[in-house]
């Protein structure tokens, strides 16, 4: 594929040919827009690393993911960190040629902003965030286009209805007045701490049958369970509650999903586990779900 460095051995070393492939694994190590702590692009190789050295059969599932889907990682998508809309014209050729082919992209970040151009991929979709930020800033910085924005340009192509945020902790008073007047469904992380079964039903009530898009900004969990993020936020789910989490909303139809805004440089190999189990989990809920 155009634009793609292959990488390996890729996500959990079991790569199956492309053409046989029902999930299809690209790096995005886009690292152009942080105003914090920058180091993306070591992420999707780092998230790889953790992923050979977790176990593949998932006890809480009853099954190996290896053994129900058939699993491909083309490697990563080549960045120009000087020309975001390039690069993001990549992205979205990539994702779309993975949809297009009938199968499942599953894109490893990389900052949020990448989920913007994934998203262009998709007609018609239902996007789940879970994030401890709504990243609905109009601007920040100068900047219509970054991570702190990305959401708020993902609703400049999608009706407000069709985002559901989960764990939101932290927002400007400019996104909480706009997330109140588009009337956004969002649950907070202390709702996810106190009632996860309520969140899940309401999720499921909310999107019914629609085509999922799941986004996960790694910044979700706790730093006590996620250290090496973007933008630490205090007050958030411990890795056991989202994946529980994880595990119910991978049951929806989910047709492509991310997870983004690990940044090695802070990470101590906490944050990256943390992403690989969430990957491992949501796949074998994906895989034992009726389609």
């Amino acid at each position: 594929m155009e634009w793609i460095t292959p990488v390996r051995p890729g996500f959990g070393g079991f790569d199956e040919p492309y053409e046989r492939a029902n999930v299809v694994f690209l790096g995005m190590p886009l690292d152009v827009t942080s105003s914090y702590r920058s180091g993306y692009r070591f992420a999707p190789a780092r998230i790889r690393e953790a992923s050979a050295n977790l176990e593949t059969y998932l006890t809480s599932a009853g099954l190996d993911v290896f053994e129900r889907l058939n699993i491909s990682d083309l490697g990563d998508l080549v960045v120009t960190p000087t020309d975001l809309k390039a690069t993001g014209e990549r992205i979205s050729r990539a994702v779309k040629r993975v949809h297009g082919d009938g199968k499942m992209p599953v894109l490893l970040g990389g900052e949020h902003t990448l989920t913007y151009f994934a998203l262009q991929a998709f007609k018609d979709v239902f996007v789940v965030q879970l994030d401890a930020h709504r990243d609905l800033r109009d601007e920040y910085l100068g900047d219509r286009l970054c991570h702190a924005t990305v959401m708020r340009r993902v609703l400049d192509r999608l009706p407000p209805e069709r985002l559901l945020q989960i764990g939101i902790r932290s927002c400007s008073k400019e996104e909480a007045e706009f997330a109140r007047t588009k009337r956004i469904a969002t649950y907070t992380s202390e709702q996810v701490i106190d009632n996860t079964p309520r969140i899940v039903a309401e999720a499921r009530r909310l999107v019914g049958k629609a085509r999922i898009y799941l986004t996960i900004d790694l910044d979700v969990l706790d730093p006590a369970f996620a250290p090496g993020v973007a933008t630490p936020e205090p007050g958030g789910p411990s890795t056991v509650e989202i994946l529980r989490l994880i595990r119910e909303l991978g049951k929806l139809n989910v047709w492509a999903f991310d997870v983004v805004e690990l940044v090695p440089p802070h990470d101590d190999g906490t944050a990256a586990f943390a992403a690989a189990k969430i990957i491992y989990e949501l796949l074998a809920a994906i895989a034992s779900s009726p389609k």
